[in-house]
């Protein structure tokens, strides 16, 4: 643990009181365990997963994280478990495909980390522009690099794991307001160099709408 004696700006107002590490111990530059790590290592947990159910606050929802297992209240149907595709100490799994109300769009060789500490989806930005051309009114706002979308946009964005299409609710997809007068809000999903060209980086705007299991 690090505990802080001053904080930036940054943290004025924050909900959050801090920052815990649920990745791979090969991640922590200090070569330290996480503390899920030790809990697994010392058998205090029945099992080595976890499992996230993420709040919506605009539902006045409350989220809930489970060591040693999953909270069978937060969700229905089966889990959909998905092996890593590596051992870099990141949470990345093989993503199949992404689509706009229902239209696939063929991506090939695309992966994900998936990562509750980031807020948006940030994609290549290609990707990003594609998804875009299919969301009616969107634009690219140059100065920030950004995409708006208008505020009460209908359109269903999906993301394919494994074979099952996950939707993001449009309370997840649009974000702050650009402008009243021309209805348009930035989007949730950003266009970003994460790693390499077909790697994304799958935050709180999807991770909102599913719960999220992992098996250390």
């Amino acid at each position: 643990f690090g505990i802080t004696t001053v904080e930036s700006n940054d943290f004025m107002g924050s909900q959050f009181d801090g920052i815990m590490g649920m990745a791979y111990d090969s991640l922590s530059t200090q070569g330290a365990s996480t503390p899920f790590s030790n809990m697994a290592q010392q058998r205090t947990v029945t099992q080595a997963i976890f499992g996230f159910h993420l709040s919506r606050a605009e539902d006045h929802d409350i989220g809930t994280l489970t060591f040693g297992g999953v909270d069978i209240r937060s969700f229905t149907g089966t889990i959909n478990f998905i092996n890593l595709v590596s051992n870099s100490g990141f949470w990345e799994i093989p993503m199949n495909d992404a689509s706009v109300n229902g239209k696939f769009f063929g991506f090939k060789n695309r992966v994900a980390i998936i990562d509750t500490g980031t807020t948006l989806v940030i994609a290549p930005p290609s990707d990003v522009a594609a998804i875009h051309q299919l969301i009616p009114g969107s634009i690219l706002l140059q100065q920030l690099g950004e995409y708006a979308i208008p505020c009460n946009t209908n359109a269903k964005v999906a993301l394919k794991f494994n074979g099952v299409s996950y939707s993001i609710n449009t309370k997840d997809l649009v974000r702050d307001v650009v402008s009243i007068k021309s209805n348009l809000c930035l989007s949730g999903i950003s266009p970003g160099v994460v790693g390499t060209n077909n790697q994304w980086l799958v935050g709180d705007v999807f991770l909102k709408n599913v719960y999220s299991v992992f098996d250390l």
